[in-house]
């Protein structure tokens, strides 16, 4: 199994008529990266919505998952 860092930006973006944007990016070990968006009407909502995603694809552990609402 290789090796894969993940990345979540913290910092919001307010831009596309208001429309907050979150943003997680995944290194693996051969330099194969990938970029995850999401976006929402705040940054909260922006966040969960990356978050859910993230665990939809098992990318996060489950108590990170399980505390962020």
């Amino acid at each position: 199994m290789r090796q894969v860092e993940l990345y979540i930006n913290t910092n919001w973006t307010d831009s596309y008529a208001n429309t907050y944007i979150a943003e997680a990016i995944g290194w693996s070990e051969n330099g194969n990266h990938a970029s995850i968006y999401t976006t929402g009407s705040t940054a909260e909502e922006a966040n969960a919505k990356l978050v859910g995603a993230l665990g939809e694809l098992n990318l996060l552990p489950k108590t990170v998952r399980k505390g962020a609402h």
